[in-house]
């Protein structure tokens, strides 16, 4: 038998068992409700509660000018992003956002359409104003997937100044960054234009990186976490240019919104001073994404403001080619700098064709140096006839004066010097006759050169026979290392004789008495250049200069181009003297200034 004792664990044991077994009906009961009762409910927090990686955006590189003033920097922005992969599944949130930005749901999904897979914030305002960030901010307890980011915009001081030298920035496209994956994300931007472009790999630098957790039902900011570590970025490199900031501003102004372009080389080292292509554009429309009316106006436009006239466009050069002319007639031995031909008297009879002189009553007789300081035509008309079309494409070839530059910038188009093969296919074998010699002696006909290759010959003629492909790009300043960009030397591969005449003639057209550049003096200083006025079958002539200074030590060389305006003595000399008067610190004369 047991006594009482014996029994009291039975009872302890029972009421253990009926413990035991309401603790499991309730775990039971517990795991019913998480995973069938509440299943939607924490399916939906875990879905919420993630970490994403975020960029923490590099700043592109400054541009300066050789003076350090700065081009082109950074400022900081903030863009309203939010998460697609997240987002685009929570229509109350898309309705939220599109209230408060004033944006349509559609718009909105498009933005993030094309990174939709995607967890990583995509921006769907850049730089938004103050406003619309605290609208975002007070609303951030319903955005669960919607975060405020600060970011470096591009940023361009001077506007439209430096328009076509910089280029510009946009958003990468798919082809760009499946070009290349490891550098761009959707999102980025990336150099679209000019030294934006051709320098990217210098001015992107790399991007950082953090890591944030989002809360579930919103409520808080985005969060920051420590684990992984954060990146920080590294900004791009510094650009220095060769060009002037005083004097690139003061050259867009003398054109003064017409057509046109100025352009100064340094002689000694193929640096570009000056670039200005007029009517021009501000790349600070271009920073964040420009705007449909904006590129609707910019595309439309009749006067073509993208294009860089300076390397871009070609044109016949007028009578800045007859140094070209002479140079080549010289080096074939077809006349000296003393060699005259019949008298002018306004115009030439080349068969049944009359070629008139822009000088109706003619310029008498003169000799090659005379005819480059007045532009007689009539002079160059006889000395085209003793020339061929095969010498004209010689030369050009010697001289590279229609084949690009090699500017460091994008996009350079080449001119066109025709020869005997050209007008073989263009009219006919036997079917052309000598009088096409007539219109290029003088840089007309079928003749195109860009302003820029005219000058870098130009250069060539002033520096004794060599010249330096153009850069605008001096050095890359990355604090521990500088890569400095020197234009190598191109020999035109001309006799002394004949530079000596170049020069001398080209000197007389400014300096001399009756020289049509005689408007270009500068104080102080021997300029030598040539005038230029080009026949337009679309209008009114174009007006052109080219020159370099001072004679003796040549440090500067500059062209003047201004569309349909006239005569190139009254209209293309005047802004190339203001700008050497500014080049070399020379004050106007007081009875000038006070015109």
């Amino acid at each position: 038998m047991f006594n009482q004792t014996d029994r009291l664990p039975s009872t302890q044991i029972r009421v253990a068992m009926v413990a035991a077994m309401v603790v499991f009906a309730a775990l039971a009961i517990g795991a019913f409700r998480l995973q069938v009762v509440k299943h939607s409910h924490y399916r939906s927090l875990a879905r919420d509660n993630y970490v994403v990686q975020v960029s923490i955006k590099a700043p592109r590189g400054d541009i300066v000018d050789r003076n350090g003033k700065l081009i082109a920097g950074c400022r900081q922005s903030f863009s309203i992003c939010a998460v697609p992969r997240s987002i685009l599944r929570n229509g109350r949130e898309v309705r939220i956002l599109s209230r408060i930005l004033e944006m349509g749901e559609d718009l909105i999904r498009t933005r993030l359409e094309p990174t939709a897979r995607s967890y990583r914030p995509t921006a769907i305002v850049r730089d938004a104003d103050f406003a619309t960030l605290s609208a975002v901010e007070e609303a951030f307890a319903d955005l669960p997937d919607v975060m405020v980011i600060a970011e470096p915009v591009r940023f361009y001081p001077g506007g439209r100044y430096f328009g076509h030298m910089l280029g510009y920035v946009g958003e990468v496209t798919r082809e760009e960054i499946d070009a290349s994956p490891a550098n761009y994300a959707s999102g980025d931007f990336i150099g679209k234009a000019g030294i934006e472009k051709q320098y990217e790999i210098y001015l992107k630098g790399r991007d950082g990186r953090r890591y944030v957790k989002f809360t579930p039902g919103g409520g808080t900011s985005p969060v920051e976490v420590e684990d992984p570590p954060r990146r920080s970025p590294r900004p791009g490199v510094r650009i220095f240019l060769h060009a002037d900031a005083s004097l690139q501003e003061l050259a867009d102004d003398l054109l003064d919104g017409r057509r046109g372009c100025i352009l100064a080389i340094d002689v000694r080292t193929g640096g570009i001073l000056v670039m200005a292509s007029s009517p021009s554009f501000d790349p600070n429309l271009f920073a964040v994404g420009i705007s449909t009316d904006d590129w609707k106006e910019i595309i439309e436009s009749e006067a073509k403001p993208l294009i860089n006239r300076t390397l871009q466009s070609a044109y016949p050069p007028g009578s800045t080619y007859k140094i070209v002319t002479a140079g080549m007639a010289l080096e074939e031995g077809v006349l000296t700098a003393g060699t005259r031909f019949e008298p002018c008297r306004g115009s030439y009879r080349f068969g049944n064709r009359t070629f008139a002189c822009w000088k109706e009553e003619g310029h008498g007789v003169v000799d090659l140096v005379d005819a480059i300081k007045v532009s007689c035509d009539v002079y160059f008309y006889q000395l085209g006839e003793k020339l061929s079309a095969d010498m004209f494409g010689l030369y050009a070839d010697k001289w590279k004066l229609d084949e690009r530059t090699g500017v460091d910038l994008p996009g350079e188009t080449r001119g066109l010097v025709p020869d005997g093969t050209y007008y073989d296919k263009a009219y006919g074998r036997g079917k052309w006759t000598k009088g096409v010699m007539l219109n290029l002696s003088i840089g007309q006909g079928e003749l195109l050169l860009t302003p820029l290759e005219l000058l870098c010959f130009v250069c060539g003629v002033a520096n004794r026979g060599t010249y330096y492909v153009p850069r605008c790009v001096e050095r890359a300043d990355a604090g521990e290392t500088v890569q400095r960009f020197q234009g190598d030397p191109v020999d035109l591969d001309i006799s002394e004789s004949t530079l000596e005449t170049l020069r001398k003639s080209m000197l007389r057209v400014v300096e001399g008495e009756q020289g049509t550049g005689r408007a270009a003096r500068v104080p102080g200083v021997r300029v030598a250049g040539k005038t230029g006025t080009t026949q337009n079958p679309h209008g009114d002539d174009h007006a052109s200069f080219v020159c370099f200074a001072p004679f003796d030590n040549p440090e500067i060389a500059v062209y003047v181009l201004v569309e349909n305006a006239g005569h190139g003595s009254t209209e293309a000399v005047p802004p190339a003297r203001r700008l050497l008067m500014e080049y070399f610190g020379i004050a106007e004369p007081e009875e000038v200034a006070s015109r």
